[in-house]
């Protein structure tokens, strides 16, 4: 075992040494691969151990992990790059890391050696300290295995490990053993464990009460692309401690959710200014104007335009606020800093705002179900207005003002009424489709066997929000580039010829985009007769999802759209035939396409709407069913004759 400090230095682990380890390795293989025969890396054993006990009146909390995985098949390049992780909640004592190739019929260790410390960045928009200590597996080929144990300091007992499992990968043997002191209360849940049997035991012996959790763990899901995050999907227990005696003083930790947000709030009260320091600011923000919401909506924009993310903090800075005045210094802030600063610029006008903790989508847990620090990661700022929540989200840039941010849809949020007594958990709504429109109107002509046309696209909402996001490159290639993965017509050979812009700037307003394009090479002339198909934005109709597949699929919103084209029906011609109307629909989505002639204008509508975040696996028949249809319907042509 190596001890933290001497992570910067290599040769590490002299303890260890590259001599052979008993066991029979053909034997081991053959048994592997027959009952895994399609696996390429399985998890022979796993182990967790969490240890509470009381030192010094305080819970002195141990956690260990062991993992063993063995190699089936060649394909395990990716495997070899590995980190351990650890922060300041949970300090690294100990670790041990090697690998094994196989002489003989035995195992011959090859201890990792060198290894490097990183920034751990998690994706999440709470930040903390994390690092990782990042190495390498020498020689993982097939019948080799890999070893990994780690000893941490819990040092805060808010924060406790969970026990958790990946549905992607095959466990042969799983331990999780929990073991409690007399003195300390704690809960268990247990979540997402579906048809797994665990064998769970409770033994007590010399004070210590030990939960041990053991048994096999099949792998139930194939890891897919824009698959929920693992936390929706893997089996897991989550263990806390809700209160704990020492001389005769009971203390709570998480007891309930009560608990919760007061170990929250405390960190509030930390970061408190007075109000009026930013009047003058807030002032010159709102003007002349005096209405509340459009005070606010003011304010939240100079946020957004005005302060940048950063991820800055450690340790416990990562759930303390940063001062709103040292955030309006330095024009940028974490999640907390901007809320903060959103938070006091609003209250300085005398607006009913709050402090609000909350989730993103990446997190399954709700705080009515779980009251543990890691039911949220992230927080923004709400403010009541006409007996409603409105949530503000100061990270997310190019959001609506009255719109959450689209990770937090759907999250359960908690909201700080002033002091640290008073909360109210409520929900943020989805927003509904219709908010998301996009809006495509376009008038073309035949040009020989080529059209060329001009329309007007109104994008709404997320859309909007989408759109801008993408634009990092504030030039005209960077635009007509965008512009056409949002427009584009009929084939790959679509040009865009010419774009531009209104409301760009503007987040609360509609973004327009003016367009002229033109589609060579498009109309099929035989004879007299020209062949047209009108379903320009057939390109949209999204692929059909492989039944096999055993994951829901995750959109990051719902949305609509409504496509015109108009067809200037050149002279000499009359339709000879024009499709029937189209409706099709399930309850998560509505598709319609109609077709008339106004004089010499042929005029396709087409409207959709996608009801979804999530498309479950007893959904996708239904769904393909629908692709189906469409693409059908979108083969046909209008026909046209000279006259």
């Amino acid at each position: 075992m190596t001890h933290i400090p001497r992570i910067l230095y290599t040769g590490l682990f002299s303890i260890l040494f590259a001599g052979y380890a008993s066991g029979q390795a053909l034997e081991d293989y053959t048994k592997y691969k027959l009952l895994y025969p399609k696996e390429e890396v399985i998890c022979t054993s796993y182990e967790n151990e969490i240890s509470i006990k009381l030192k010094d009146n305080q819970p002195y909390i141990q956690y260990k992990t062991n993992e063993e995985f063995f190699f089936l098949g060649d394909n395990n390049v990716s495997l070899s790059n590995r980190s351990i992780h650890f922060s300041s909640f949970y300090k690294l004592i100990a670790y041990n890391a090697y690998s094994t190739y196989v002489v003989g019929n035995k195992y011959k260790k090859i201890p990792v050696t060198e290894f490097q410390v990183n920034d751990f960045d998690n994706k999440q928009i709470f930040f903390d300290d994390s690092k990782e200590l990042k190495f390498m597996f020498p020689q993982i080929n097939r019948g080799n295995k890999t070893f990994i144990s780690n000893t941490y300091e819990i040092t805060d007992p808010h924060f406790l490990p969970k026990f958790s499992l990946s549905p992607y990968i095959n466990y042969v043997n799983v331990k999780f053993t929990l073991n409690v002191a007399d003195g300390i209360e704690i809960a268990i849940d247990s979540l997402f464990f579906g048809n797994r049997k665990f064998e769970h035991q409770v033994a007590k012996k010399n004070g210590i009460t030990t939960h041990t959790w053991f048994g096999p763990s099949q792998k139930t899901l194939d890891y897919e692309d824009d698959a929920p995050e693992r936390n929706h999907v893997a089996p897991q227990i989550h263990v806390r401690i809700t209160s704990y005696q020492s001389n005769n003083v009971n203390t709570r930790v998480l007891g309930d959710l009560t608990d919760l947000y007061h170990w929250n709030c405390s960190f509030l009260q930390q970061s408190k200014e007075d109000f009026g320091q930013f009047k003058t600011l807030s002032d010159s923000i709102v003007g002349s104007e005096k209405d509340t919401f459009k005070k606010a909506a003011l304010i939240y924009a100079w946020v957004q335009n005005n302060i940048h993310y950063i991820a800055s903090e450690a340790g416990y800075e990562g759930h303390i606020p940063a001062l709103a005045t040292q955030v309006c210094k330095e024009r940028y802030g974490d999640c907390k800093g901007i809320s903060n600063i959103l938070f006091c610029l609003l209250k300085s006008q005398n607006i009913d705002a709050y402090m609000v903790w909350i989730g993103t989508r990446d997190l399954p847990y709700r705080y009515t179900q779980l009251p543990i620090p890691s039911v949220d990661n992230h927080m923004i700022t709400a403010l009541k207005y006409k007996g409603k929540f409105i949530f503000m989200d100061g990270t997310a840039s190019n959001v609506k003002f009255g719109m959450p941010s689209p990770f937090t849809q759907g999250k359960e949020a908690m909201i700080a009424l002033g002091d640290c007594e008073h909360y109210v958990i409520d929900t943020v709504e989805e927003v509904k489709s219709k908010d998301n429109l996009m809006y495509d109107s376009c008038y073309f002509r035949l040009q020989d066997k080529s059209l060329v046309g001009s329309g007007i696209a109104v994008l709404y909402g997320y859309r909007k929000m989408s759109f801008i996001d993408r634009l990092d490159e504030k030039n005209d290639r960077s635009l007509l580039s965008l512009s056409r993965s949002y427009l584009l017509k009929g084939s790959n050979r679509f040009i865009l010829d010419t774009v531009w812009l209104e409301n760009q700037e503007d987040k609360n307003l509609p973004l327009i985009i003016h367009y002229k394009f033109s589609l060579p090479e498009y109309v099929t002339k035989i004879e007299k007769d020209a062949y047209l198909n009108m379903n320009l934005d057939r390109t949209f109709i999204p692929g059909k999802i492989d039944t096999k597949r055993n994951v829901a699929i995750e959109y990051r919103y719902k949305d609509a759209g409504v496509n015109i084209a108009c067809f200037e029906l050149p002279k000499g011609y009359q339709v000879a035939y024009l499709p029937k109307s189209l409706k099709t629909e399930n309850n998560y989505m509505q598709i319609t396409c109609d077709y008339k002639q106004d004089k010499n204008l042929l005029i396709r509508k087409q409207t959709i709407n996608r009801d979804y975040l999530l498309i479950y696996p007893d959904m996708f028949i239904s769904y393909n069913s629908m692709i189906d249809t469409m693409q059908k319907y979108y083969a046909e042509q209008i026909t046209l004759n000279s006259k």
